[in-house]
């Protein structure tokens, strides 16, 4: 159901096609990745296709069952599966080349987001690469109930009255933030924006590179 309802809207291929060619990596064959807040896995399940390693990370039980079901069928033995979250997860191997996070950040408020960022911080390698891909609102904070109305409407003519209702949701009830805060907080991370892609001012990509290592108590 959630997959089906996405992938009105969202082609999770052409989205993993698109990252691979906005790195600028050498030999993704070495590559290891942590993809937080997998989901059901589309993510992982493409990268493992290049990557040598993925960990597959949901605070969901039933997302991280679905995904290990579909990774059985396709006879995928390169992803670790954990059932931890943007707190909780403890990542105990070598610090890898790639966090990525898609459509999740935004279920932390902003003072736990820095948090989880400043963590993240920690499972890279020097000069490793934060993925981050979330809705972030990228407009004027005076522009929001036209720029909100528009963000609904196109969102119901793609996928129908029941994502309309869900996203009115997610603007109401969870936590997406402005492009500036968010910003301000992965420089306070250790990281530097290298790249921001974005075609509605909703919607956003960030390429960040690490560009110091953070001390955690």
């Amino acid at each position: 159901m959630y997959d089906n309802q996405h992938q009105k809207f969202r082609d999770y291929e052409k989205e993993f096609i698109d990252f691979l060619s906005n790195l600028s990596l050498d030999n993704y064959h070495n590559v290891t990745m942590i993809d937080l807040g997998c989901g059901t896995g589309a993510t992982s399940l493409y990268a493992s296709k290049y990557f040598k390693k993925i960990y597959a990370i949901d605070v969901s039980e039933l997302m991280i069952k679905q995904v290990i079901k579909k990774s059985e069928k396709e006879n995928i033995t390169n992803i670790e599966f954990i059932n931890s979250g943007f707190l909780s997860y403890e990542h105990k191997a070598e610090p890898v080349d790639i966090v990525l996070t898609k459509s999740a950040l935004h279920h932390l408020p902003d003072f736990w987001k820095q948090v989880a960022l400043l963590r993240i911080n920690k499972m890279l390698k020097p000069s490793g690469i934060f993925y981050l891909f979330d809705v972030i609102y990228h407009f004027q904070p005076t522009e929001y109930i036209n720029k909100i109305d528009n963000f609904i409407s196109a969102f119901e003519a793609m996928a129908g009255e029941q994502f309309k209702a869900e996203v009115e949701t997610h603007i109401r009830d969870e936590f997406s933030t402005f492009s500036w805060i968010m910003e301000g907080m992965l420089a306070r991370a250790g990281f530097e924006v290298e790249k921001i892609r974005t075609s509605d001012g909703f919607v956003m990509e960030y390429y960040c590179k690490k560009v110091r290592d953070i001390a955690l108590p």
